[in-house]
């Protein structure tokens, strides 16, 4: 009996080894840096390719995730309930918006809404967020420079400065 649990338990311990992790197959969050010297609010939609705000709701309503402030990272700004994985098998491009905090806090969710004040869209496969290691940030890194977005890379400076061109 003690060689049957024996060989049982080396079995099970050989099996697991070679499991893959379910963090490697299964992303729920992705995190976001914010290095502007300003806050933002982001967001993301599932209409791609409809890039439009229709869909979007207010970005600050108490309690939901979408700040990042100024100089710091928000490791739940894309928490998820289903892994994003399961979520690209009905849809080819996640969207991500970033909105400066100061323009929604002068003109109101709604008018920045209406008047498309995005300070930057990311249109992301999913490629490219296991690319990024699920960390995306603004203003774009260099290493986002490949990935699909508007306005394009180079708009912003470090501090997420529009550049004169």
């Amino acid at each position: 009996m003690k060689k049957i649990l024996f060989a049982l338990c080396g079995s099970l311990s050989l099996m697991a080894m070679n499991c893959v992790s379910e963090s490697d197959t299964r992303h729920t969050n992705i995190v976001f840096h914010n290095a502007a010297d300003y806050d933002i609010y982001v967001d993301r939609s599932f209409y791609y390719p409809d890039t439009s705000l229709l869909h979007q709701q207010n970005v600050t309503t108490p309690g939901w995730n979408y700040k990042v402030e100024s100089n710091t990272t928000n490791d739940a700004a894309f928490w998820s309930r289903t892994s994003y994985e399961s979520l690209f098998h009905s849809m080819e491009v996640l969207i991500v918006f970033v909105y400066n905090a100061d323009s929604l806090a002068a003109y109101g969710w709604d008018y920045v809404k209406n008047n498309y004040m995005v300070s930057q869209r990311y249109d992301l496969t999913l490629n490219d967020l296991y690319r990024l290691d699920w960390q995306l940030a603004f203003p774009p890194t260099p290493e986002m420079r490949d990935i699909k977005m508007w306005p394009p890379y180079g708009t912003y400076d470090s501090l997420g400065r529009r550049v004169e061109r």
